[in-house]
């Protein structure tokens, strides 16, 4: 007897259907009382939430009126006892006490939950179903129809009061927090676990074809940011030693423990698939006429992938909340340790980099955890089924594993330090990127763009190169692991058969479907396990990224009152503000350390004005840095009075919000002082720039302060330290961008006699070279390395020879009147904070309804050929891994004849299937994947660059850098996957449906309901999950931004104490840019849902179908079986198929995203030059030969609104210096910019030896036509020194040496360096003149040693100060001349046209006449043209030529006046 016929015994002889129902009814309504008791003392602790409402008393009714029936149920049996079963007689009697506990339970539920009450929706589900069973066994029919009116009755109330039930509360109910709870924590567990409640989302966006982040419910509380990171952050300090899987694993427990239960389920229902299978092959060979075993075999298919689609869902939306809050914890703790780290720990580019390539990493840790264990144990349940099926062969598929193991183990030793060195390399590209985004108008005002478009393009190169040894490892692995899923079954079932063969036995259908089953589980599962491995060491190196990183902390070794957790200390009752005893500084970088500050003592009383002051080098601002806490001190000690600091930097940060925010900080919110306010923004001067901005204080400052000038920048930014009103406030050279008038006014203003830091009694500490504001201070202090001199100001003055020279050159000084640098722009600013949204920048047209034409924006990027290709093998291998289950049909079917033909072709069409997987990853991994990406990067490296300046303007730095990282790393690592897992699991699906409608063809009659259902989803799937996936690649440009924000302007956080109100803002942030990703992986699990339910929904009619039509098939026979068996074997497949499908699905909407943003800033991005290519205007090779500049009746503007300049006539002769001075806002740094093409030119023209300069592309007219150097001097600190001085790399490395040396830098930088070994010269003098070889020697090591310092990365090298860096850019401007002179041959030289925009700014006197002194020598005596913007007129005017150079003041964008240099006597 057949094991089904077995079992059918023991259920009729034992334990028949009808003494098991009787038995799990009352058991039901047992179980429930004794839950009962619990769940109401919880309640009874909570306060009402909900009014009655409709909904309410519908509730009360349904429950009322089901007790009433209950009771009478009960009473109605009891009375007719023949009818019914003693155990039916109790289940009655237990069913009204339930019924009882119910009523009272739903009407707590109702008032004081917000969610439906899950234990009456399972209990009555439960329930349900046992009186649905009991109503439709065969078995169970000959009951008396009074007693199955009563139950059927009893079924449609159940069913009543569970539709009721579950029905959500209106959006008015609060939960435990007080708070309104979102859609899905108002659902009850069906709604959660079939995901009813994200229907509400479908329809929303299928109608509304432009959804935003506020259209979206947010997400729920147990996935908020600021509770997470409060959690991860009390974990991490606790830890004495705190290792970050440990400090995840504890902070998140529960959420971690929450997934093992649904994981267990979906184990035990997909090893349930392969017993299911050989009972339904036994059902369909078996001549069983015991009506109740067919539907058995119905209800167990019913059961089984009922519970596997349930089980899968509950559990991947487990691992998906787990996977929302470790990116909320990890980015947190990421943004606090920047918070604490010192401010050269995480750079630009590197916290970029940690969170969208790191922490994505380590955030999939929890599945890869959750996943092995659980494989373990699936290999586990099938190796006991596989012993059942094949016996002694069931050892087969584990000695192919441990086989296959060993490329495990290469992948293991080499996969970690190559994955290290890609994250490195996408680290460095990323910080490029990021100097180079904040630095871009200096880039176009220097004519860099080429060239740090090719320093991009080169890392980009390089990071590409590193990857391909990743993917060469991956597909050697891929390649692995594809064999041990395809030949374990294969040799296990050829090895069975031949030995059946031996025996005299035939492979027979009920051994040869299920075994094929269970061993596809279990090499799936081991497979699974030995994938999870270079994913796993993929995640580990991301986490010692994180862990060293996290590791960094700022050591503040300041004595004085520590800071509540309100960010607020108290003054100290010392009467010093600030006391240093011997301190030292040391600067520290690869093993070398240089002394900047020795033996420093210094006492600063309370509310007293110090002024420290001292060449450029000298180490004024390390010594503001150390008495911040950012600068580690090597010897000494620093007390301060308060830690609540107010700071203005020597390059203020301005985060990018409104002038107003900005000032007020984070009490913008708030209330504020209006009046204070007032008061703070007339003594800064802001009281005319800001009436002049059509916002007024509600004008966005830009990015880094992009739309301001220098001096507005640094008045914003003087306002913003006074306006918080902090005991202490240090200056670091706050007014080096002022004119002459605005500085005495904001001095006299502030820190007079009767200046607001007096009023206030604020201690400052003011770094200054303008020696005619000593007299102001309390206390003056001189250093230089240490502290020279100090004393009052009037006991100082003729005590040194520095203080005399310093006195010398302030007091020769003609400060321009009203000249303020007005660098950027003074109208620019127009652009209001609308510009701040990123998803105004990236709207995408079809962001409902798709486009297609991505596709091929895609394919022609990565080469359609390599596309076609791909699509090839992945067709064919769709057929080679599908068709063997219709060979094993006739196999069996053949009954033992032919076996040497079969097990031939079966070994075949596998190896075919692997060949051509082989194929799809090879085309992938080599071709698709690196040429797209390398093509894409290209693509958006050229469109941004050559964007004008009103571009960065009005777009935040934090969405240009989101398409660099983000968007790119998508096409990197998940573009090409998913299209080709993708066209793999379409045409599996293809091939699996053939099979099916091939074996039962009557199953075709389902094929319009199916394709009706995918259909109809598609349809409110795909229109809604467009627009999240642009939605999720967006919002995440707001964390970016507040990430870039936070590590530009952590010293000044730090200073006023705003670190909890940053940590705050990330956190908001940070929620909104979760809550369209969560919503995206809710309804992908949606989706997943419905098609588990389709599949199951398949599965169910085939065995319904074999259970029908059994009469009709011969007793016994195989070709029933056979059919029966590929029919499950293929379904179960087309399970895991679906599954695959939607995560490839998923993978390619998210990708798609990038690649539609990417062709969006393509298309849509203006571009810089005002004349297509064919139409500009060719220069001669030496152009420009003479430097005639002609400006002819020019107005040019930042925008439509206003004009930065209008009507500016000016005839600059060839050779001639040109000093440009003005107020603020007059208009000389634009005129600087326009010149070289950087504002929109309204009227007029700029002619350069007679060639229409607007006619030249932009690029060619800064390279060739200009030499420019800005007051912000600008640097890629992860390149060389030699590209940052020469970045066209034409000049040899003995004349870079020499120009730096010419400005002073050689030294600074040389003395970091070590001796180069020179091996070639141990045995010369074997040979030769011993003095000629020494001589020899030397020269070669001192080549070397200039080499070597070259290229070494600036970062690497000795830290420069403001005056140094501006320095450096002299020497580049030297340098680029030199360069553009020595490329063209001397007879044809080329004469550029100098232009100098507040290049000594941030230098003392005498740096500044010693930069003059090379303007001079390099520029001016070589016979070019040069224009300078200046408000130190007096230190440049005894070099000026009288009767040749000119001074032109402007005034509210017009030429005033020009006046003649003057003659020196």
């Amino acid at each position: 007897m057949n094991s089904l016929s077995s079992l059918s015994s023991s259920l009729s002889t034992r334990l028949s259907p009808q003494l098991i129902l009787d038995l799990v009814s009352p058991a039901l309504s047992v179980a429930f009382v004794l839950l009962l008791p619990r769940r109401l003392r919880q309640l009874s602790q909570r306060p009402a939430k909900a009014r009655d409402g409709w909904l309410g008393h519908v509730k009360l009714f349904a429950s009322l009126l089901f007790l009433s029936l209950e009771t009478a149920a009960a009473a109605f049996l009891s009375l007719r006892p023949g009818s019914v079963t003693h155990l039916q007689l109790v289940a009655s009697a237990a069913a009204p006490v339930a019924a009882l506990g119910l009523a009272v339970l739903s009407r707590l539920e109702h008032q004081r939950s917000a969610r439906p009450s899950d234990l009456i929706s399972v209990y009555l589900w439960l329930s349900l179903s046992c009186d649905v069973v009991h109503l439709t066994l065969p078995s169970l029919r000959h009951l008396d129809s009074h007693a199955r009116a009563v139950l059927a009755t009893r079924a449609v109330a159940k069913l009543v009061v569970l539709v009721v039930e579950s029905l959500s509360k209106g959006p008015d109910v609060l939960d435990s927090r007080g708070h309104v709870p979102t859609p899905e924590e108002r659902s009850g567990v069906f709604g959660r676990v079939l995901f009813l409640w994200a229907n509400g989302v479908l329809r929303r966006g299928y109608y509304n074809t432009a959804l935003a982040v506020s259209d979206l419910p947010p997400i729920d509380y147990k996935l908020a940011a600021e509770p997470l990171r409060s959690r991860i952050l009390q974990v991490w300090t606790q830890s004495r030693a705190p290792w970050l899987p440990r400090v995840l694993v504890k902070s998140l427990a529960g959420p971690f423990a929450s997934v093992v239960v649904p994981r267990l389920c979906v184990v035990i229902f997909r090893y349930a698939q392969p017993v299911l299978i050989r009972f339904a092959i036994d059902f369909a060979q078996s001549t069983d006429e015991n009506p109740d075993t067919g539907y058995l075999v119905v209800l167990a298919a019913i059961a089984v992938y009922g519970g596997l689609a349930a089980s899968t869902a509950v559990y991947q939306h487990s691992l998906n909340r787990l996977q929302v809050m470790i990116r909320a914890a990890l980015t947190g703790l990421v943004h606090e340790r920047t918070l604490l780290a010192p401010s050269d720990a995480f750079s630009h580019g590197r916290i970029v980099a940690l969170v969208t390539t790191d922490v994505v990493a380590v955030e999939g840790a929890a599945e890869m955890f959750h996943e092995i264990w659980a494989r373990l144990i699936e290999v586990i349940v099938g190796t006991v089924l596989l012993h059942r099926q094949v016996g002694r062969l069931w050892p087969v598929p584990y000695i192919i594993i441990v086989a296959c193991s060993q490329t495990s183990r290469y992948v293991a030793k080499h996969m970690k330090s190559r994955q290290t060195a890609w994250n490195v390399a996408t680290q460095k590209r990323i910080s490029t990127t990021t100097a180079a985004l904040a630095s871009i108008k200096n880039i176009k005002m220097l004519g860099m763009q080429d060239a740090v478009e090719g320093q991009m393009i080169e890392l980009r190169k390089h990071e590409l190169a590193i990857a391909g040894h990743v993917r060469r490892i991956s597909f050697i692995y891929n390649a692995s692991a594809n064999a041990l899923g395809m030949f374990t079954p294969v040799i296990t079932i050829i090895l069975f058969a031949v030995l059946a063969r031996l025996s005299g036995r035939a492979l027979d259908t009920k051994t040869a479907f299920p075994t094929i089953a269970v061993l596809g589980l279990v090499t799936h599962s081991a497979n699974m396990v030995m994938t999870l491995g270079p994913r796993a060491v993929t995640a580990y190196a991301s986490v010692e990224r994180l862990q060293d990183s996290l590791q960094e902390a700022r050591q503040d070794e300041r004595i004085g009152p520590v800071q509540d957790a309100n960010n607020n200390s108290t003054r100290s009752p010392a009467r010093l503000a600030i006391s240093i005893k011997n301190m030292s500084v040391a600067w520290q970088r690869n093993g070398t350390s240089k002394t900047v500050l020795d033996g420093v003592d210094l006492e600063v009383a309370l509310c007293k004005i110090v002024v420290c002051s001292g060449p450029v080098g000298a180490g004024k601002t390390t010594l503001a840095r150390a008495i911040l806490g950012e600068t580690p001190i090597t010897a000494g000690t620093i007390e301060l009075s308060t830690r609540r600091v107010a700071y203005c930097a020597q390059t203020p940060w301005l985060a990018n919000k409104t002038i107003k925010e900005v000032i007020c900080g984070p009490c913008a919110d708030a209330d504020v002082d209006e009046t204070w306010y007032q008061s703070v923004t007339q003594a800064c001067c802001l009281g005319e720039d800001l009436a002049a901005l059509p916002e007024a204080d509600g004008t966005v400052v830009g990015g880094d302060g992009m739309n301001l000038s220098g001096g507005q920048r640094q008045r914003v930014a003087l306002a913003r330290a006074v306006f918080q009103r902090c005991d202490v406030a240090i200056l670091d050279d706050p007014f080096s961008a002022l004119d002459g008038n605005t500085e005495e006014l904001v001095v006299k203003n502030l820190l007079g006699p009767e200046g607001l830091f007096r009023r206030l009694g604020t201690t400052v500490f003011w770094i200054t070279n303008s020696t005619h504001h000593f007299e102001l201070a309390d206390h003056v202090i001189v250093l230089d390395g240490r502290i020279k001199e100090q004393g009052h100001w009037s006991q100082l003055k003729a005590k040194d020879q520095l203080i005399a020279k310093i006195i010398h050159h302030a007091d020769d000084e003609q400060r321009a009147p009203g000249d303020d640098s007005d660098k950027a722009t003074t109208v620019e600013e127009k652009v209001t904070g609308s510009s701040k949204t990123a998803t105004q920048t990236s709207a995408e047209t079809n962001r409902a309804t798709g486009d297609l034409s991505l596709y091929g924006y895609y394919f022609a990027s990565a080469g359609v050929a390599n596309v076609a290709m791909m699509v090839a093998c992945a067709a064919w291998y769709s057929f080679f891994i599908t068709f063997p289950q219709y060979w094993m049909k006739w196999w069996t079917d053949a009954a033992g004849s032919h076996t040497t033909f079969y097990v031939v072709g079966y070994a075949l069409l596998y190896i075919m299937a692997w060949v051509s997987t082989n194929g799809i990853m090879w085309f992938r991994v080599e071709r698709i994947a690196p040429i797209s990406g390398l093509s894409l990067h290209k693509r958006l490296v050229e469109t941004v660059l050559r964007a004008p300046l009103s571009y960065f303007s009005a777009t935040d730095t934090g969405t240009i850098l989101n398409h660099f990282s983000q968007d790119i790393q998508l096409v990197d690592k998940r573009l090409a996957m998913a299209v080709s897992t993708l066209g793999v699991q379409v045409f599996r699906l293809g091939m699996q449906a053939s099979l099916i409608f091939a074996v039962q063809p009557i199953m075709g009659v389902t094929l319009p309901l199916c394709a009706a259902v995918v259909y109809i989803v598609q349809k409110f799937y795909l229109r809604t999950t467009r627009q999240l996936r642009l939605l999720e690649l967006e919002s995440r440009s707001a964390v970016f931004t507040t990430l870039l924000d936070t590590s530009r302007g952590v010293e000044t956080i730090r200073a006023f104490g705003w670190q909890r109100n940053m940590a705050n803002e990330a956190s908001h942030n940070l929620d909104l840019s979760r809550r369209p990703w969560y919503l995206l992986m809710c309804l992908h699990r949606w989706l997943n849902v419905v098609l588990d339910l389709l599949v199951a929904g398949l599965a169910v009619s085939i065995v319904a179908l074999s259970v029908a039509l059994h009469d009709t098939t011969t007793a016994g026979g195989g070709g029933a079986g056979g059919k029966i068996g590929v029919a499950l074997t293929v379904v179960l497949q087309a399970n895991a198929a679906l599954t695959g499908l939607i995560r490839s699905w998923t993978d390619l909407e998210v990708s798609l995203g990038a690649v539609a943003r990417l062709r969006t800033v393509e298309r849509d991005t203006p571009h810089e030059d005002r004349v297509v290519s064919d139409e500009a205007e060719v220069v001669a090779k030496a152009w420009p030969s003479t430097g005639h500049l002609e400006i002819e009746n020019l107005s040019a503007s930042y925008n439509d609104k206003a004009l930065a300049f209008r009507d500016v006539t000016l005839d600059i002769a060839p050779g001639q210096t040109v000093v440009v001075c003005g107020r603020t806002g007059s208009g000389k740094s634009s005129l600087l910019l326009s010149l070289l093409g950087l504002l929109e030119t309204q009227s007029g023209k700029v002619t350069v030896d007679g060639v229409d300069i607007s006619r030249v592309p932009c690029a060619t007219v800064r390279q060739r036509c200009f030499v420019t150097i800005a007051q912000d001097a600008f640097f890629l600190f992860q390149a060389a020194l030699r590209f940052n001085l020469d970045p066209s790399g034409t000049l040899a490395d003995g004349e870079l040496v020499g120009i730096l040396d010419k400005v002073s830098l050689w030294q600074h930088f040389a003395s970091a360096e070590t001796e180069p070994q020179d091996s070639t010269t141990e045995n010369a003098h074997v040979n030769g003149d011993a003095a000629r070889v020494s001589l020899l020697a030397a020269q070669r090591q001192q080549h070397q040693k200039h080499s070597a310092v070259l290229d070494t990365p600036l970062a690497s090298l000795p830290a420069l100060s403001g005056g140094q860096a501006q320095l450096l850019a002299l020497a580049r401007g030297v340098a680029q001349s030199r360069s553009s002179s020595s490329s063209s041959s001397s007879s044809s030289a080329s004469k550029h046209i100098v232009l100098l925009d507040e290049a000594t700014s941030s230098v003392d006197a005498a740096t500044e006449a010693a930069m003059y002194d090379v303007v001079r020598d390099e520029f001016v005596s070589r016979g070019l043209t040069v224009v300078m913007v200046t408000h130190r007129l007096g230190a440049f005017a005894a070099r000026m030529r009288p009767g040749r150079d000119v001074v032109v003041y402007m005034k509210d964008g017009r030429v005033e006046s020009v006046v003649a240099a003057p003659v020196h006597g």
